[in-house]
């Protein structure tokens, strides 16, 4: 909440105490403290109090470190002034670190991170990129300051207890200020919170970033730390007593949805080239709203070579890209990771150590990843490579600047670099960018509509619509040139191919967030913004997925996708993906991200069913020992 009446009257309080404390302080001090001292911390904590209302983010370090000198100050001598050198040298160090990580990642340290430093220092040196020979004389600096701050506590109780004193009015005061004054600290950083919550634009890693850096590292972990206590992430909870899915459950359930065929031995046939392509903001509308008219559905439709097609449940809206290319590679729902899954590029990647990219690896397959964008774009590169993905090419790398947004040369670029003759069989993860929000009207003639809203007449959201199926056409095009492209070094060399294709989540223009505030809820078939699509294409013989009855999950697909690659039902990748989604559907967290930096909304209406909840809490403990993602230290 924002500053009200109450904070404010705390703080005139203090400045009060403060006050009457300097006046009761005149010549001798029973209570240790001189008249100066006093003034000093008096004059410290107003200016503070100044600052936090001026303006709190902005000065929430500096009024942060006056409030701690004015406590300081008021502390015995030893202990106070060890007390303020620790906190500043801390304060610097970690600023130092969350710089670099920012810079690395592109979200700053947070208390998730200073936890897996603390379990496993080595954990957040290598995220950070540092030489491993700075590790020791941070420890050294930390060690000491802890021992230095330790024995300035044990010699003041020491002394202390030798003088065997007693407490007198201006003890008393000299205590109930400090307390005020940590009240006031109190105060002042919900204050900080409650600005910060306002920010609607942190939902972006550089923003946090900023937030930070306006903010200042202490407050800033601070806040890291109220957001994360208040969604841990159901995967850093340990529930031993709860039994895993067995290998035989997870058997039957991958066999339910998928026929291996005859052909499962690898030496008898020949592994498929797989293409991913992530097209971005693309959903199928004619799924989603009411629509009139006729437009090229080619993407959405099975076609000839169809081996699967559908729905798909995703848990971005509007933005946040990285949380569905995380899902699709990695195989978890973003959601276990709680307020870290938000992030996954910049806070999860590291510590991922296994995907579907080194699955495929390890079934003989070179890997390879292609941005539209730049590299250190959401810290993509680094991302990636964390991913397991061997060979990584940005914009630059393709030659086409800063951005490819045409999605038909992007798929042209991707043909180019991996060539007629590419070393088999190959595995690639392929962004598309076309379809990036904001749809802006290109024309005001509303005769060229294909396709129209059923429910209005309006050419705003109907020329939105018409940009959106123009550049839906565009993505099908790249698609089917991917396509070609695979069937024409399947004639050469005999080898088969798998194409995936899905959305990472509606635009902006038609969920209307981001700033693209039109209204097209009365429009919908699909209220839930979270629906995007899927569809597989294979010429793979006697491998067959039996899906989708049900919306799978983003999370879902690389489990599905293995199908074409096992050797058998245990061979799948994380099969128990597929377990879940038997006994749970679409969603089995039932929880959603917050807006942006807000918390994860708790499960105030938890739709599942008890054998789903049972389920799932399995399907966690599974999780949790699967070694797919490296968890220690970093338990909520």
């Amino acid at each position: 909440m924002g500053f009200g009446v109450k904070q404010l009257l705390l703080c005139l309080v203090g400045l009060v105490l403060s006050a009457v404390g300097v006046a009761l302080s005149a010549g001798p001090s029973p209570s240790g403290v001189s008249p100066a001292r006093w003034g000093a911390a008096l004059y410290l904590a107003a200016f503070s109090f100044a600052f936090s209302v001026l303006s709190p983010a902005a000065t929430a370090s500096w009024a942060l470190l006056g409030y701690v000198a004015a406590v300081c100050i008021l502390l015995p001598r030893h202990l106070g002034a060890w007390t303020f050198v620790a906190v500043v040298v801390l304060h610097v160090l970690l600023t130092w670190i969350s710089r670099v990580k920012a810079g690395l990642t592109g979200l700053p340290i947070t208390v998730l991170d200073i936890r897996i430093a603390l379990a496993n220092p080595s954990g957040l040196w290598d995220a950070l990129g540092l030489p491993h020979w700075t590790r020791y004389p941070t420890t050294a600096i930390v060690g000491f300051g802890c021992l230095g701050m330790l024995i300035a506590v044990l010699v003041t109780v020491g002394r202390f207890v030798m003088r065997r004193p007693r407490i007198g009015i201006r003890g008393a005061l000299r205590v109930v200020v400090v307390c005020v004054f940590g009240l006031m600290i109190h105060f002042h950083l919900e204050n900080v919170y409650a600005d910060a919550d306002r920010d609607k634009s942190t939902w972006q890693p550089e923003q946090v970033a900023l937030l930070a850096e306006r903010m200042g590292v202490l407050p800033f972990l601070a806040y890291s730390y109220r957001l994360e206590s208040q969604s841990t992430g159901d995967i850093y909870g340990s529930d031993g007593s709860t039994l895993p899915p067995g290998p035989e459950e997870v058997r039957d359930a991958v066999l339910s949805y998928m026929d291996l065929g005859s052909e499962a031995d690898p030496a008898t046939r020949l592994l498929p080239n797989i293409l991913v392509v992530l097209a971005e903001s693309t959903f199928d509308p004619g799924a989603v709203f009411r629509l009139k008219g006729r437009w090229n559905d080619e993407l959405f439709r099975a076609g000839r070579l169809t081996a699967a097609n559908g729905l798909l449940r995703v848990n971005a809206v509007g933005g946040g890209t990285w949380i569905t290319e995380f899902e699709t590679i990695v195989g978890l729902d973003s959601r276990l990771f709680g307020y870290s899954g938000m992030y996954t590029h910049a806070s999860l990647s590291p510590f991922v150590k296994r995907s579907i990219a080194t699955y495929m690896r390890d079934h003989g397959y070179h890997s390879w990843a292609f941005f539209p964008h730049r590299g250190n774009f959401y810290n993509a590169r680094n991302a990636y490579a964390n991913y397991g993905f061997e060979k990584i090419f940005d914009s630059e790398d393709l030659r086409k600047g800063d951005w490819l947004e045409n999605d038909v040369e992007m798929a042209a670029s991707v043909e180019a670099t991996i060539g007629p003759k590419p070393d088999l069989p190959f595995f690639g993860y392929v962004l598309f960018l076309e379809n990036h929000a904001p749809h802006k009207c290109r024309t005001d003639d509303a005769a060229g509509f294909p396709a129209s809203f059923v429910d209005s007449a309006d050419f705003v959201p109907n020329c939105a619509l018409h940009e959106y199926l123009r550049r839906v056409g565009s993505t099908t095009s790249a698609v089917r040139s991917l396509v070609e492209y695979l069937e024409a070094i399947e004639d050469r060399t005999g080898r088969p191919f798998v194409l995936l294709v899905f959305g990472d989540h509606q635009p902006h223009t038609f969920s209307s967030t981001g700033g693209f505030q039109y209204d097209y809820s009365g429009f919908r078939k699909i209220a839930d913004t979270r629906t995007t699509f899927f569809h597989f294409i294979s010429s793979v013989r006697g491998r067959k997925l039996r899906c989708c009855s049900v919306t799978p999950p983003a999370s879902a697909l690389p489990t599905l996708l293995s199908v074409f690659v096992a050797t058998s039902a245990d061979d799948v990748y994380l099969g128990t993906n597929l377990w879940l989604h038997a006994r749970c559907g679409a969603d089995s967290v039932q929880v959603d991200f917050g807006n942006f930096m807000e918390r994860l909304n708790s499960r105030n209406v938890d739709r599942r069913t008890e054998a789903c909840k049972q389920a799932y809490d399995r399907a966690l403990n599974w999780y949790r020992n699967s070694g797919v993602v490296r968890l220690s230290g970093s338990t909520g």
